[in-house]
């Protein structure tokens, strides 16, 4: 297995950008995480807009009594804003997994774009359920851990200095995990596999995972960043078992 270095995996990412960009065949499937989320933002809100006018509605009762007009107002502004909240973050989670189909097969086009092989489909099912399962993973040990630096950052502040870069990247190598599976799963590798190629090509996967991160901090761009995530990676694993063929 060929080793890489952290200029590889910053690279990696810089050329899945450059690949998605300049291959019109990938738009398509590179907007359907964008659209999913949009579809499952747009349904959740409306439920969560007419639950909260319903929730706001029995709490009052009359609004000619107690309440009044102002009342029932500001328990349905709250409701909603509580609603709309959570409807973003249902629609920012469940949208990765339900456009798995959409990112495999752009892990797919870059694969033979690099001159590798044609991977058979998944289920559709399957891929979905893989991909909720990396993720929920990743925020199993990642959340655990960003928790303990804040702690640490809020007890003793000084701490920062070294607690805030270590923030970013735990961050970039749990973005770094979650769209190496890509690749990797088409190739039908195991957990045991894919922390092997993490651990032996760790610089590669951190400047992947940086560089990655460092995308996702430019506000609104985060579902833009996974068809480029999922290109790079693909490209750095690629690269690092080129060898094996």
């Amino acid at each position: 297995m060929k080793r890489l270095g952290f200029v590889s995996g910053v690279r990696a990412i810089l050329g899945g950008l450059g690949f998605i960009v300049t291959t019109p065949s990938a738009w398509g499937w590179s907007l359907i995480p964008m659209a999913v989320a949009t579809a499952l933002f747009g349904g959740t809100s409306a439920l969560a807009i007419g639950g909260g006018s319903e929730l706001a509605l029995r709490i009052v009762g009359d609004p000619s009594n107690g309440w009044g007009t102002a009342g029932i107002w500001a328990l349905k502004l709250l409701f909603w804003t509580m609603g709309l909240v959570i409807a973003f973050f249902v629609a920012m989670s469940l949208a990765q997994p339900l456009s798995g189909f959409a990112l495999d097969a752009i892990a797919r086009k870059q694969e033979l774009a690099r001159g590798g092989r044609v991977w058979p489909d998944q289920p559709l099912v399957a891929g979905a359920l893989r991909s909720l399962r990396v993720s929920l993973t990743a925020l199993a040990v990642g959340l655990p851990v960003l928790g303990l630096l804040a702690l640490v950052t809020f007890l003793f502040p000084p701490a920062g200095v070294v607690t805030i870069p270590l923030k970013f990247v735990v961050t970039g190598l749990l973005v770094a995990y979650d769209l190496l599976d890509y690749p990797l799963s088409l190739r039908g590798h195991s957990v045991s596999n894919r922390l092997v190629f993490m651990r032996q090509n760790f610089m590669a996967v951190l400047g992947f995972g940086v560089a990655t991160g460092a995308l996702l901090l430019i506000p609104g761009v985060g579902l833009l960043v996974l068809p480029f995530g999922v290109a790079g990676a693909t490209r750095l694993v690629r690269e690092g078992l080129e060898d094996q063929g």
